[in-house]
């Protein structure tokens, strides 16, 4: 009987150990979680900024402007090209960002998959 508590104490010490050593893991995967999550959304608020920036140019330009010769009209054009090629740089960026914030988040999920227990 002294086997089997001893036995079944040292069991109990194990199935601590492993709890414990579970418990922080999930809070370091919770922390990098939460770390990528905020990250995410600063990146996201940060590009919005820059395309709400843009679109202010671009209406302010519009009110302000009367293309009234060929070469105002082509001034314009100019303009309009680089606000785009501006929009499309802010956009591939954050597109780069959200694209390796998903890689990240990926990698995190199997930290949080119940490892499976052997009889």
């Amino acid at each position: 009987m002294a086997e089997h508590v001893g036995a079944s104490g040292q069991a109990l010490e194990t199935a601590r150990s492993l709890l414990a050593d579970r418990d922080r893991d999930l809070a370091e995967a919770d922390a990098q979680l939460a770390d990528i999550v905020s990250s995410a959304h600063a990146a996201a608020t940060e590009a919005i900024r820059k395309l709400d920036a843009v679109n202010a140019e671009i209406e302010s330009a519009v009110a302000e402007r009367a293309v009234s010769a060929p070469s105002e009209g082509r001034e314009f054009a100019r303009f309009l090209i680089a606000k785009q090629r501006e929009i499309s740089d802010i956009l591939t960026a954050a597109r780069a960002d959200a694209d390796a914030k998903a890689v990240v988040l990926q990698e995190l999920q199997g930290r949080y998959q119940v490892p499976s227990t052997s009889q």
